[in-house]
């Protein structure tokens, strides 16, 4: 491999935080796609994963790994806010959306292509479907920031992957770590034997 080749491939499906050109691809269709597209670079599945039995189908699909990226937001080590991790462990998959209202309104330098999936917000309900509407409007964006003052709204978006249904608590990263291993190697033990 030469200096300039990549040495590992991220794809994120749809169901979570875009890092690629298509992010509205589902990750479990996705994933054998790139994996032919990338060899022999590895590839890391991630979008829509937090337990050990979504690892084990991102190896089965042929995935060198998984990077879950919602689940460690709710580990005893995140540096988070505290009602994020409320945030997380209490919201569910259908409480998450993409969008770009939230980033235009903070001038986020995010690309708009890739929209960001957040749990609901209370901005997100005022402007939704309203994007351009929203950049046009420098009130909009006085209006967000007065919230924020008054505490009406939350200081940060949830930036969450639909797989949040599958997060109920906040281990350690370790313990965390341990039970995934544990989880994806019995999914695969099952699986084996069918």
């Amino acid at each position: 491999m030469n200096d300039t080749a990549p040495s590992l491939s991220l794809l994120t499906g749809g169901s979570g935080e875009p890092a690629v050109d298509e992010p509205r691809r589902s990750t479990l269709p996705f994933v054998p796609v790139v994996v032919d597209l990338a060899s022999p670079v590895p590839v890391l599945a991630a979008g829509g994963i937090a337990d050990g039995r979504g690892i084990a189908a991102a190896l089965a699909l042929g995935a060198a790994g998984a990077l879950l990226g919602t689940r460690f937001q709710a580990t005893a080590e995140a540096l988070v806010d505290p009602a994020t991790v409320t945030a997380i462990v209490e919201g569910r998959g259908h409480d998450t959306e993409r969008s770009d209202v939230l980033d235009i309104v903070r001038d986020s330098p995010r690309p708009s292509r890739y929209t960001a999936r957040t749990l609901g917000h209370p901005f997100l309900d005022r402007w939704r479907g309203r994007d351009a509407e929203l950049a046009a409007d420098p009130r909009a964006r006085r209006d967000y920031q007065d919230d924020l003052a008054r505490g009406v709204i939350p200081p940060l978006p949830v930036w969450a992957g639909e797989a949040v249904d599958l997060i109920a608590d906040r281990p350690s990263a370790t313990d965390l770590v341990a039970a995934l291993a544990a989880q994806a190697e019995d999914a695969l033990d099952r699986a084996g034997r069918r």
